[in-house]
This record gives C-alpha cells, structure tokens and sequence, in this order.
C-alpha cells in the first residue's frame, strides 16, 4: 500500500490491494472494508479510468489516469505488473482512504 496523494480531491489517498479491500461478511456475503473511504478503483479492462468503488451504486466516472503524478503511475504500474515487465494475476486496485481511529 502507497502514501502518495493521487490528486483525486482528497488528501492522504493510498493505492489498496482488492485483496485488502474486499472482506467476508458475518453472512458469508463479501464487502468492501470499512476500515477505508473508497474513492474509486482501477480496472485493467478500462485502464484509463478511475471509477467509483461501492458495494451497491453504479459506478460512475471519476477522473482518467492521465491527471495523476508520476509517481502515482509508477505506483500503478508496479501493482500490475511485476520486475520482468510482464502482467501479473491482478486485475483491480483500489484508491481510498484509511479511515483513523475506526
């Protein structure tokens, strides 16, 4: 997980792994963590967007990838792909915020 601000108007947004925002209900049902404030997620089916992340709405547009920093790209990069420049298992991130005390 990064640190850097994505510039996507919030303060503090950090790149989450789907593995770590995803977590099992006591019903079995799978949920987003709410140990974070999602702000969108990655696809690499539509790598240029940045869409919201919600367990019941329908995604909506958020921004492109394009308005990031470089060092937020480079940090994108490395997510999903690994040291050879060949494409890992991954197929979504997660932007969000940790939510302090909760």
């Amino acid at each position: 997980m990064s640190t850097v601000n994505y510039s996507l108007k919030h303060r503090g947004v950090r790149l989450i792994d789907a593995s770590d925002a995803w977590i099992n209900g006591k019903n079995g049902f799978r949920r987003l963590n709410p140990k974070y404030h999602f702000v969108g997620k990655i696809d690499i089916r539509l790598p240029n967007m940045i869409v919201t992340a919600s367990d019941k709405r329908k995604p909506k547009y958020k921004g492109n990838t394009y308005d990031l920093n470089a060092t937020a790209k480079n940090q994108i990069v490395n997510h999903f792909y690994d040291e050879n420049g060949k494409r890992n298992k991954k197929t979504v991130a997660y932007f969000g915020i940790p939510k302090d005390g909760k």
